[in-house]
């Protein structure tokens, strides 16, 4: 089914808020693929001000090797700030991705690149602007939201909001998930929800918070990590890119129309901290 992009509604009211221009997308090196060309189709968003997001390199990455596939769809957003907010809770305008302009609602994930904890509430804002409900358990339909980044190392702060989190780099994570995505969607969808996070579980490619009890100690610190269904591993292992050359990314970057905190191309030459 065609997703229909929602840029009439916001084309009108772009001219009532401050850098309208952090909203229209078309960068270049931006890619924009027909939806119904793909089988999966994923949302990557940073949580906060495009002006901080966009030059994010892991985004960058991610965004770009997940298009690379020829079966798979990425487009970017983020949060928007508090004058458009209002103005798309009062005309019903949903959260949307910049590079098409879809709902994030239709989307099949909503990966969310968290670099700090200040993110976290932003990503809630989206999921409200974006129809769906907070809270993990009480969503049945929309995208699976995958946590990713520096600030999902510890997931359990945001364990009720999140369906999963991928520990460690992205890279090789994101085409794993793809794959399970696909492969359950060719499959007919059978279980529904619940069976697709099974899978995601079960591969260990992600943590899924609803497959594990965890038990806390008096003073708040964690006693107890325990899967609660067969076949889910005990301990999910980070993923660790170990050559970079072999992922010579972003090929491509995106140049942004509006001006941006790094006003600059950025080249890795390593990752991680040397201490």
């Amino acid at each position: 089914m065609p997703c229909a992009d929602i840029f009439d509604q916001l084309e009108q009211v772009l001219p009532l808020v401050s850098k309208p221009v952090q909203y229209v997308g078309g960068e270049l090196n931006s890619v924009v693929k027909d939806w119904d060309s793909v089988a999966v189709h994923w949302a990557l968003m940073y949580p906060d001000a495009y002006e901080v997001g966009a030059p994010n390199q892991g985004v960058q990455i991610l965004y770009e090797v997940i298009n690379e596939r020829p079966d798979a769809l990425c487009e970017r957003c983020y949060a928007v700030w508090p004058d458009l907010e209002k103005i798309m809770r009062e005309r019903a305008i949903p959260a949307f991705t910049v590079d098409a302009h879809r709902p994030v609602a239709e989307f099949d994930l909503l990966g969310v690149s968290f670099s700090t904890e200040l993110g976290y509430t932003n990503m809630l804002t989206a999921l409200d602007l974006a129809g769906l409900p907070l809270h993990s358990a009480e969503r049945e339909r929309g995208p699976l939201v995958i946590a990713g980044g520096h600030s999902a190392f510890n997931p359990e702060p945001i364990a009720d909001f999140i369906d999963a989190a991928v520990l460690g780099d992205g890279e090789e994570a994101v085409l794993a998930i793809t794959d399970i995505v696909r492969d359950f969607k060719s499959d007919g969808s059978p279980g529904g929800r619940v069976e697709l996070l099974l899978r995601l579980a079960q591969s260990g490619v992600a943590y899924v918070p609803r497959f594990y009890d965890v038990d806390y100690l008096p003073d708040g610190r964690i006693r107890r990590v325990a899967p609660n269904r067969p076949g889910v591993p005990w301990r999910v292992a980070k993923h660790t890119v170990m050559d970079l050359d072999q992922w010579p990314y972003p090929k491509a970057p995106l140049v942004p129309l509006a001006e941006t905190v790094h006003e600059r191309a950025s080249v890795e030459i390593f990752r991680g901290c040397s201490r």
